[in-house]
């Protein structure tokens, strides 16, 4: 495993056990909680989950292409 994965997992970890601690604590949230309003936290979590890996890829692969683009044009400028 990467060094990032191990940032992206301990992140999202403490993340959660943060957020779980404090609604937890919080007594008259945690009552206000309701099965369909977690849901609709999981889905629209998820959604968002889903786009920042999706724009990371993407942004990722732009870089790749940009780096192989500069590298090519110094090396046809060395020769």
């Amino acid at each position: 495993m990467q060094h990032h994965t191990h940032t992206a997992l301990f992140t999202t970890v403490s993340g959660v056990v943060g957020g779980v601690g404090k609604a937890i604590s919080a007594k008259p949230l945690l009552l206000a909680i309701t099965l369909p309003g977690l849901i609709t936290v999981i889905i629209y979590a998820s959604a968002s989950a889903v786009a920042g890996y999706v724009v990371k890829k993407v942004l990722d692969a732009a870089s790749r292409k940009l780096n192989q683009f500069f590298n090519e044009k110094s090396a046809d400028d060395n020769e």
